[in-house]
C-alpha cells in the first residue's frame, strides 16, 4: 500500500485465462502513486476502491457445521488433536457454530435463505487476561502457501527442508514438481485482494467487557495486530479498523501472490471483566481495497497446469467483485494447460560451406 521510502513501486499483474486480460492490484508509496505505467500515463480510472466481502460465514467448509474454530488460552492441551467444536475443562469452556440469520442493516442479505452468522460462546473460571482466538479451520479453502526463500540455504545445509504441498489437493501447490530446497509455510487465513485500506466486521455483543483484535500477516511473514475496539455494547454493530501505511503491500512478482492475509480474531478480557458466559456473533468480514483493471498482451499464456491453477485461484475472488465482471472471461480450463516439454529430434548440423555459397577453397 504505502511505505516510508520515496521510491516508485511497480504493480503486480494477475494473469487470467481466455482473452488477453488481467487484473492488477495497486501498490503505493508514501508520496508517489505507483501503478501500471503506459506510454501516456494513467488517469483517475487507474484507481478503483471496492468494498469486498472476504468471509460471510454462509458456507461451511469444515463439514461439521461450525465454519470457523474457537480456542482459548485455558483449554487447549493438545493442539495436534482433531478439532472439536465444543470443549470444556476445569478452567474454561468454548463452543462455535453456524447459525441462520444476518444483521437487518445488511440489505442484500434480506430474504437470502442461506445467510448465516458465526456464533461463539465461551466462559472462564478464573479472572485475568484471558484470550479467545477465532480463526479459520485448517482446510484447503483457508490455506495460503508461502515460499520462504530466506530459509533455503540453511534448509539445504541441514537437509531438512520440506518439499510438500500445503493442500489436500496437491495440484494447488507451487512446489510439487521440484527437487530444489524449498521451505514453505502453510498460512491459515484469508487472502485480502488489492491494496487494503480498511477491514470491517459486523459484531453482535451483549455488553461484555472484552476487546476485539484482528491479526493480519504480510507477504514477508510478519504479523500485525489491528484493534477493532470494545465489544461492550448491545446488538449488531459494524466495527472497522484501518490498515497502517507502513504494512508492506508493495510487490514486484508476477502474478501477484504476496497479498495480505487475515489470520484470526482475538477477543481479550480486561481486569474488570466478569466471569459469566459470553455470546458473540460475527457476520460479513469485509475489506475496503484498491483494485485496478488493465489489459495486456500475453495474459492468457500458461506455463503449465500449476501456473494456470494458481492464477485461477487468485483471480476468482476479485473477478466477482470487479466493476464490470461480465467483461472478463471465464477462468481458464487448466486441463488444457501445457504439459512437460516434448522431446524433439536433434537439429541436423548445417553442411560445411552452406553460409559461403558452397564455394571451394
Amino acid at each position: 500500500m504505502k511505505t516510508t521510502r520515496h521510491l516508485r513501486k511497480f504493480t503486480v499483474p494477475l494473469l487470467v485465462g481466455g482473452a488477453a486480460a488481467a487484473l492488477v492490484l495497486f501498490s503505493r508509496t508514501a508520496n508517489v502513486q505507483a501503478g501500471v505505467e503506459t506510454a501516456i500515463g494513467s488517469d483517475v480510472e487507474s484507481s478503483e476502491l471496492r468494498a469486498i466481502t472476504i468471509e460471510s460465514w454462509d458456507s461451511d467448509y469444515t463439514g461439521g457445521g461450525y465454519g470457523w474454530e474457537v480456542v482459548t488460552n485455558a483449554n487447549e492441551t493438545n493442539p495436534d488433536a482433531d478439532y472439536e467444536p465444543a470443549a470444556s475443562n476445569l478452567k474454561a469452556e468454548r463452543e462455535v457454530k453456524l447459525i441462520r440469520g444476518t444483521p437487518r442493516d445488511i440489505r442484500y442479505n434480506d430474504g437470502y435463505e442461506n445467510a448465516h452468522i458465526l456464533g461463539v460462546k465461551f466462559a472462564f473460571t478464573f479472572p485475568g487476561y484471558n484470550v479467545v482466538t477465532v480463526r479459520p479451520p485448517m482446510v484447503d479453502h483457508y490455506i495460503i502457501e508461502r515460499v520462504r526463500p530466506y530459509l533455503n540455504e540453511e534448509s539445504a545445509r541441514r537437509g531438512d527442508y520440506r518439499n510438500t504441498s500445503c493442500y489436500e489437493d496437491a495440484a494447488q501447490s507451487a512446489t510439487r514438481q521440484t527437487s530444489r530446497p524449498v521451505m514453505i509455510d502453510c498460512v491459515r487465513g484469508i487472502d485480502m485482494p488489492g491494496v487494503v485500506k480498511k477491514i470491517s466486521v459486523w459484531v453482535m455483543g451483549r455488553g461484555n467487557e472484552y476487546d476485539l483484535e484482528g491479526w493480519i500477516e504480510d507477504w514477508r511473514g510478519d504479523t500485525h495486530i489491528l484493534r477493532f475496539g470494545s465489544i461492550d455494547f448491545i446488538g449488531w454493530r459494524p466495527m472497522t479498523t484501518t490498515v497502517p501505511t507502513n504494512i508492506p503491500q508493495d510487490v514486484q512478482s508476477f502474478p501477484q501472490i504476496k497479498t495480505l492475509v487475515f489470520r484470526q480474531f482475538k477477543i481479550r478480557a480486561r481486569p474488570e471483566t466478569s466471569l459469566e458466559p459470553v455470546y458473540v456473533f460475527f457476520d460479513e468480514l469485509r475489506v475496503l481495497t484498491d483494485i485496478f483493471e488493465v489489459h495486456f498482451d500475453g495474459a492468457a499464456i500458461d506455463f503449465d497446469r500449476n501456473d494456470c491453477e494458481r492464477k485461477n485461484r487468485l483471480f476468482s475472488l476479485i473477478r466477482q467483485n470487479a466493476r464490470y465482471p461480465d467483461h472478463w472471461p471465464s477462468l481458464s480450463n487448466c486441463e488444457n494447460a501445457p504439459g512437460p516439454a516434448e522431446q524433439t529430434p536433434a537439429m541436423q548440423p548445417r553442411q560445411q560451406g552452406a553460409n559461403n555459397g558452397g564455394g571451394g577453397q
